[in-house]
């Protein structure tokens, strides 16, 4: 053996190929082979290639993309088109130093008190489902003796009767036979609306009260009650272990989950397959709900208000026909307040607050339908046939 083959035997890689040396020594060429890093890059890209199809073969189907909104329209038309809608809206405003309940058109017009009960407050309407009734909030009393307890009556304002005491954030079952609310948290009274410890239903035909089996439950607000009656929706404020957010209960079971939508305050639509809430302080948001699944999901999560500092978008409520959705509008609170009020409270009032009604098809297109801002806010839709 050279000195030169002597060399190449020390330089000599320990897994290279005997065919190769072979030809080495014999003073032939070695076959032309590819360097090393164009071999290595091919195995790369094959390996990228292939964890590329495991991802689009094994990943979950997308959450469908937001439904397009139509192009934004003229708060003149939306006003022009209300004028024709049959359905009304039920609203608290203090007008004159007391809160009442009054009924509008869907444009506004022809506003009507319900209550004129100069000595007790009521709030937060809820119209049942055909329209005939509201249960609604009643502050009673004066100072340590105030009370909020629930009440209904007839949707002219007749035959009002009280369903519970010490009671708040009433809902009504599809079928208007029933009715479930919260409790208050405490014996004295308290303007914050989560102040609330467990939810109960009052059966209109029996006069009998019956709590959730899920015994800690607590601090929810703005409840609502599924169409086929196996959930309930609220916002949570510091309780069962969240901090704030929206949740889905079910109405005979202890499953809490939450729906990871920001923001408060939602609605059902009629049909119970879309949620409305308010997304944060300056917007509306929408979303589909499903509620086969567990957890229930919500998708197609986008805005059809969106609003600017220091004008707040609060208390939304869908049409009886799911083409619009009503809610209150108004300037943020300003500078400090030590009693903790907010004017999206109920019975706190909201100056310069007006009930406003949006084109759920397109974006940014509402009409404030009160202008007096008389704390014109907790708007609910009244079925009429």
């Amino acid at each position: 053996m050279t000195d030169f083959e002597d060399k190449l035997a020390e330089l000599r890689p320990a897994r290279a190929p005997e065919a190769l040396w072979r030809r080495v020594q014999e003073g032939k060429l070695a076959d032309r082979r590819w360097p090393s890093f164009r071999r290595d890059a091919v195995s790369i890209a094959a390996a990228v290639l292939l964890v590329i199809a495991l991802y689009f073969i094994l990943l979950p189907s997308p959450d469908p993309a937001p439904a397009a909104l139509g192009p934004q329209g003229s708060s003149e038309e939306l006003l022009k088109e209300l004028k024709l809608v049959r359905h009304k809206i039920v609203m608290e405003s203090n007008r004159d130093g007391n809160w009442d309940l009054w009924v509008i058109n869907a444009d506004g017009s022809n506003p009507v008190n319900l209550t004129k009960t100069p000595d007790v407050d009521e709030l937060y309407p809820k119209v049942s489902p055909d329209g005939s009734k509201i249960c609604f909030c009643a502050d009673e009393g004066k100072g340590e003796a105030k009370v909020r307890n629930l009440y209904i009556m007839n949707s002219d304002g007749s035959k009002r009767v009280k369903i519970a005491d010490n009671s708040r954030e009433p809902c009504w079952s599809s079928d208007g036979t029933k009715v479930a609310f919260l409790r208050g948290e405490f014996d004295t009274f308290s303007y914050s609306d989560f102040a609330t410890r467990g939810i109960f239903t009052y059966d209109l035909a029996s006069g009998q009260i019956r709590q959730h089996p899920n015994k800690k439950i607590e601090h929810l607000y703005t409840l609502n009650w599924s169409p086929d009656g196996k959930w309930f929706v609220a916002t949570v404020h510091g309780g069962m272990g969240f901090k704030h957010g929206i949740l889905a209960l079910e109405a005979e079971g202890d499953g809490v989950f939450d729906l990871n939508l920001g923001g408060c305050r939602p609605d059902l639509s009629p049909d119970g397959k879309q949620i409305a809430w308010g997304h944060g302080d300056y917007a509306i948001g929408v979303a589909d709900l499903d509620f086969t699944s567990i957890p229930p999901k919500a998708t197609n999560v986008h805005n059809i208000v969106e609003s600017k500092d220091p004008m707040e978008t609060y208390h939304v409520d869908w049409s009886p026909d799911g083409r619009y959705v009503a809610f209150s509008y108004g300037p943020k609170h300003q500078g400090k307040n030590l009693k903790g009020l907010l004017p999206e409270f109920p019975g706190v009032e909201a100056p310069g607050w007006n009930t406003t009604v949006a084109d759920v098809s397109k974006k940014n297109t509402f009409v404030q339908v009160t202008n007096d801002g008389k704390s014109c806010k907790e708007p609910d839709w009244m079925f009429v046939k």
